[in-house]
């Protein structure tokens, strides 16, 4: 084997420095504001009103007709016999939360690059854009041998931190995490108004993922970006067929009629579960898959959200 072809394959299975930084070229490719637009496209599950940035207490005033009847202050309500309500001003930095899965199940491809490469790459370039446009960015990154969260901060020191994490996530160990557990120590730190973006495959949900996903949509806009190979959602014809994983090489014979049958349910089982804690929990799924270019995947599926999920839900489900 050549130093080339060795370098290129390293490139694909592992998420390098390097890579990462190079993802800054991209920045002016995804504007995050689109998100309000993957929001509001499925707002016929739940209410979807795009929230922006946070909100920071201010002073509470006499309570006035047309009020949000959330923002009750219910103490000074009680303190003084007159309704209340709170007033907030808006956060200069909204905080942005990227949610990376690292479990086992990242490290797989039978064409492309590895989908853990794919998603740290999204994450990235994500967290470039919040940056460019002045938001804090911070990154949650599971399944690796735990859970690990560093805090949301701004500017380009923010994002190398963010970086180093990823790319310290993708070496780590090997003790699966569920996403919902995840989830749940994330909504333990977040502060309302804040985006946050989970890049996963979606193939470690845990029980309770979807009660945790309203919770978050209740103060907070959220993405979910689906990174999946063919081989997951496509039966593809009998053949024996090479996979790459971080197990190494091996041979996957679908000429064995059992095995493809038990293959497709697995892959329409898989389908249905996203759609029903995700797509259900009011969430727009952006599918993204490791055979095409993700920065144009994900530059299309921001830009006409309703349009990649409705076809992701066409073509697979």
């Amino acid at each position: 084997m050549t130093a080339v072809n060795a370098d290129t394959i390293t490139a694909k299975t592992q998420v390098l420095t390097k890579t990462l930084v190079n993802t800054r070229r991209h920045v002016r490719l995804f504007n995050l504001t689109a998100i309000k637009k993957a929001t509001s496209a499925i707002s016929g599950l739940h209410d979807s009103r795009f929230r922006g940035r946070g909100m920071d207490y201010q002073e509470s005033r006499a309570y006035q007709a047309g009020d949000d009847i959330r923002n009750m202050d219910w103490r000074v309500t009680a303190r003084t016999g007159t309704a209340h309500t709170k007033l907030f001003q808006e956060e200069r930095e909204r905080p942005v939360y990227l949610l990376v899965d690292c479990n086992q199940s990242m490290h797989f491809a039978t064409r492309g690059q590895f989908k853990s490469v794919i998603a740290a790459q999204i994450a990235t370039a994500l967290g470039w854009s919040a940056v460019q446009q002045g938001d804090r960015v911070g990154v949650m990154t599971f399944g690796h041998g735990g859970i690990d969260i560093l805090k949301a901060t701004a500017g380009k020191r923010g994002m190398m931190a963010v970086i180093q994490q990823l790319v310290k996530a993708d070496q780590a160990g090997s003790e699966q995490v569920p996403l919902d557990l995840t989830l749940k120590q994330l909504r333990s730190v977040l502060r309302p108004g804040s985006l946050v973006i989970v890049i996963s495959d979606f193939l470690n949900l845990g029980r309770h993922c979807k009660k945790h996903l309203v919770q978050l949509r209740k103060h907070n806009d959220v993405l979910a970006v689906y990174v999946s190979d063919p081989f997951e959602h496509d039966t593809p014809p009998p053949a024996l067929y090479g996979v790459h994983s971080d197990q190494g090489n091996r041979i996957i014979n679908l000429r064995n009629r059992k095995i493809r049958n038990r293959l497709k349910q697995q892959q329409q089982k898989h389908q249905q579960r996203l759609v029903e804690n995700i797509i259900h929990a009011g969430v727009p799924l952006l599918p993204i898959t490791t055979d095409s270019d993700w920065v144009i995947q994900t530059k299309q599926g921001l830009n006409r959200p309703q349009q990649a999920m409705q076809q992701w839900l066409k073509d697979t489900v």
